[in-house]
């Protein structure tokens, strides 16, 4: 059936993945009736479109409004929702109160085995949800269709979410051939969730796996979403989404269900604008969801982003070798805090390398002293553990409307670069320009502080300017406005970007 619906797809040229068709045939399949309205408002297609792929249903005798026989057949073996529960899917994903009480039902059920969960680790970066957090992010999968008849990877799971996912795969559709793969560094979390998956005869499949090395090819391009959440630090968490995007399916409209800490508007600028260089799109931002054992996480909370993935897809750190550099956030802060106990003055230093690592831990053992386990926080110290200064700076100028007789006049042009150059207050090391036939001209200018290069596209009165300087000390902004008043350009944008910054 799957080669059924991306024939659809091509033949509609449907920019939506045939996933789009699928969620259309599960709401004909378990609402037994459809509008061409509501089936625009489930896949967010136009109307004129969903009447279009209404008609090739039919023409696979699979019904337009409703399911034929032939139609539910097919669906229900393309899905396996032989013995499923059609109720309680319509309740969990049309009905809110009915899901709120749902939840509350079922976190006792699964309490005892969340339970069970090993202690969290902070080194790196450890810290257990709650139940109705697990319950909460399980039923997204349902939502984004990403439940029934997929491959699902946890990518690091000490939150147990891998245990949600099968618990409400068993409720709606206990012979779904969903399979849900959980890689982790830990390996008390993966043998806890082992044992658990074979006590309840869960799909779930364990494997012990450290983010930093390449992701074996096993697990390459095979799933179609991705449960994570990250070290909160901006390099880990791009090292996590690297790897998931290595293992989604390379099809677009697969998903990301992505936790990270909130965090400044800066460091939230810093993170979207990676989550862009990797050609994700921020489906939401869930608030709500989030909340942690504990208040260790920012107030026991974070943020959810539910990602899409895009034909852009792009790893930000490649697959080919072992990464290197720290990722957790107490590897690139080490914290540490001065407590002091309430009862007899005396004071201790919690932290990583300390005889406690955590104020819980502390409190659990009681003051050296005199046992008691009341404290007061006297002083907090943050060291980073690498230069957080930038080591390049680059700025990536676009010049638009120029003077097209000027973008073909390679003379011009390295005498208006070198003179950038100058004016940067930079150390010219030497220039090479090209000229290219009919038109267009490409250039450098070496300076021992980096450079400055030029490509221009006359026909379109187009210019690209890199400048790009490790001296922070040069007049970049003062070479830019310089190049952009000679070229004369009509519409000029910049962007700014830190290099090697940690």
């Amino acid at each position: 059936m799957q080669k059924q619906l991306q024939q659809i797809t091509a033949d509609m040229q449907l920019e939506e993945h045939y996933h789009t068709l699928e969620k259309a045939l599960l709401d004909l399949y378990f609402h037994k009736n459809c509008t061409t309205k509501s089936l625009a408002h489930t896949t967010d297609l136009p109307i004129p479109i969903v009447s279009a792929m209404k008609q090739e249903f039919a023409k696979q005798g699979w019904g337009k409004h409703s399911l034929t026989k032939k139609g539910q057949l097919a669906i229900s073996q393309y899905f396996q929702l032989s013995g499923a529960d059609a109720k309680l899917y319509l309740q969990l994903t049309t009905d809110d109160a009915f899901r709120t009480e749902w939840i509350t039902q079922n976190i006792s059920e699964l309490s005892t085995i969340y339970d069970a969960r090993p202690k969290a680790d902070v080194a790196i970066d450890q810290a257990k949800c709650t139940v109705e957090t697990a319950l909460k992010r399980a039923l997204l999968a349902l939502d984004y269709t990403m439940l029934l008849n997929k491959r699902i990877l946890c990518l690091g799971d000490d939150d147990f979410i891998s245990i949600a996912l099968a618990f409400l795969l068993k409720k709606i559709a206990p012979n779904s051939t969903t399979k849900i793969v959980v890689l982790d560094i830990d390996r008390r979390i993966l043998c806890t969730i082992s044992k658990i998956a074979k006590d309840y005869e869960l799909p779930i499949k364990t494997d012990y796996y450290n983010v930093q090395e390449p992701l074996p090819k096993t697990y390459a391009d095979q799933f179609d979403c991705v449960y994570t959440d990250t070290p909160y630090t901006l390099i880990g968490a791009q090292l996590f989404l690297s790897r998931a995007i290595n293992a989604l399916k390379p099809e677009a409209m697969r998903h990301v269900f992505f936790s990270y800490a909130k965090r400044s508007y800066q460091k939230q600028w810093q993170l979207q604008q990676s989550l862009h260089a990797m050609g994700f799109v921020i489906d939401s931002i869930q608030y709500e969801i989030n909340t942690y054992e504990g208040a260790q996480i920012l107030g026991a909370t974070s943020q959810l982003f539910v990602l899409q993935a895009t034909e852009q897809m792009t790893s930000y750190i490649p697959n080919q070798r072992k990464f290197t550099r720290p990722i957790y956030t107490g590897e690139i802060e080490r914290k540490s805090v001065v407590y002091q106990c309430i009862h007899c003055q005396h004071a201790l230093t919690v932290g990583a390398g300390y005889p406690y690592s955590t104020i819980a831990q502390l409190q659990a053992s009681g003051c050296p002293n005199c046992k008691n386990n009341r404290f007061s926080q006297i002083k907090r110290t943050v060291e980073k553990s690498q230069s957080q200064h930038a080591l390049g700076h680059h700025i990536l100028l676009e010049l638009h409307d120029c003077n097209d007789a000027l973008l073909n006049d390679v003379q011009q042009i390295k005498k208006i670069m070198c003179q950038a150059a100058h004016i940067a207050k930079a150390t010219i090391v030497t220039e090479h320009f090209h000229h290219f036939s009919p038109y267009g001209v490409s250039g450098v200018v070496i300076i021992q502080e980096s450079h400055l290069t030029i490509h221009t596209w006359p026909e379109y009165g187009y210019a690209a300017i890199d400048v790009f300087t490790c001296n922070s000390k040069l007049a970049l902004q003062d070479a830019v406005q310089y190049i952009t008043e000679q070229f004369n350009a009509g519409n000029a944008t910049q962007h700014y970007l830190h290099r090697g910054k940690p």
